[in-house]
């Protein structure tokens, strides 16, 4: 799946002028804001969570976005989702992981804080507290 605005595409912020020469001048390589892109499922093989974030600055707290069902990776609306929020927050940089990370539920909302995930039996004992290397 591909987030990036290759540098003659309309920019994504809809000024209506090319990529490159509106906030793709704005953000240099290795300058914040950053963006990041997480993925998550019940195993490693199904992506059911995209979760994207924005760092404005060293030590900030990200800004978060989640994208949740049964299709979301691959999925263009998402995509196009994704690019209109780094954009927004003119994003230069993005990060991605190359894999399922973990469990889409999260803990403290979906189950309690320092517990296993009951709904992804796959990732017991492989993320979180309870990760045994």
């Amino acid at each position: 799946m591909s987030f990036g605005v290759s540098p003659y595409d309309p920019c994504p912020c809809g000024s209506g002028r090319k990529f490159k020469f509106c906030c793709g001048m704005k953000s240099g390589s290795g300058k914040f804001p950053v963006g990041t892109v997480a993925y998550y499922g019940p195993d490693d093989k199904t992506c059911t969570k995209i979760v994207a974030g924005v760092i404005k600055s060293k030590g900030a707290e990200p800004i978060l976005e989640r994208f949740v069902g049964t299709n979301v990776y691959g999925n263009p609306k998402v995509a196009e989702q994704v690019k209109v929020f780094f954009a927004k927050h003119k994003v230069g940089n993005v990060v991605m992981t190359d894999g399922i990370l973990g469990c889409p539920h999260e803990e403290g909302e979906d189950f309690p804080d320092g517990e296993e995930c009951p709904f992804c039996p796959f990732w017991r004992g492989k993320q979180g507290i309870a990760r045994k290397d």
